[in-house]
């Protein structure tokens, strides 16, 4: 199944009308089962779907490395699971961030990794219907992908680092939506300790960014943004 499907539309600019083919994003539906049990369904594209079951159970707290998976399969719109006995990831909410996981970034370093993500999404330039998030790894890496849900786009992501074994303390994590708190669970829970949006935060993302010492930056666009929390991971 294609990410994107064309269709005869009447557009109307000017006062005038007239037939043209448009491009619209796939929404596809995927059921997880884990453990043999309905766990959650998504609305998603149908690109990347490893990525995106991997991703939601690992910013779920529910497994901490793709050794937890003892069974994965996805066929059509269902996805299952089956975790090994005794595994799951281990909550970071106490004590979190773990002793030794320093990291920075320059400010500069920032407007870059957005303008790289900014221009990396072609099925938004065709579309306009997709979120994005990416990882910019300290080391050079980097991990682009996209999502009609800005939730599946940011697990697509952590789900492509967890199948990779990324450091994700060495990260910062790049998304094109607004940031709510559970955004700060997923960070929690992966690893994550800077957030850069180009949109706004939430109220209660700033407050759990603040409690557990993440950074979290918002409105980075050109050589500006702000910084909500964790300003000394940010050298200006």
């Amino acid at each position: 199944m294609g990410a994107v499907e064309r269709f005869e539309i009447i557009r109307v600019e000017g006062g005038v009308s007239r037939t043209v083919q448009d491009t619209l994003v796939v929404d596809h539906e995927l059921v997880l089962f884990l453990n043999g049990q309905p766990s959650a369904t998504f609305s998603c594209t149908p690109a990347d779907l490893e990525e995106l079951v991997c991703g939601h159970l690992f910013a779920q707290g529910l497994i901490s490395s793709k050794g937890d998976l003892h069974k994965l399969a996805i066929s059509g719109s269902r996805a299952d699971v089956v975790l090994r006995s005794g595994g799951g990831a281990v909550p970071r909410d106490k004590g979190w961030p773990l002793p030794g996981q320093k990291i920075s970034f320059r400010a500069q370093e920032l407007f870059q990794a957005m303008e790289w993500f900014g221009g990396q999404s072609a099925l938004f330039a065709a579309t306009g219907g997709v979120h994005s998030s990416a990882l910019w790894h300290l080391n050079g890496q980097r991990i682009f992908l996209e999502d009609i849900g800005r939730h599946n786009a940011v697990d697509k992501v952590l789900g492509r680092a967890l199948l990779a074994e990324w450091d994700l303390s060495q990260c910062a994590l790049l998304t094109s939506g607004r940031v709510p708190g559970e955004l700060i669970e997923k960070a929690l829970n992966t690893g994550v300790q800077v957030i850069v949006s180009r949109s706004a935060p939430m109220t209660r993302a700033v407050e759990r960014a603040r409690k557990h010492g993440l950074t979290l930056c918002g409105f980075v666009r050109g050589e500006r943004m702000n910084i909500y929390s964790g300003a000394e991971r940010v050298l200006v």
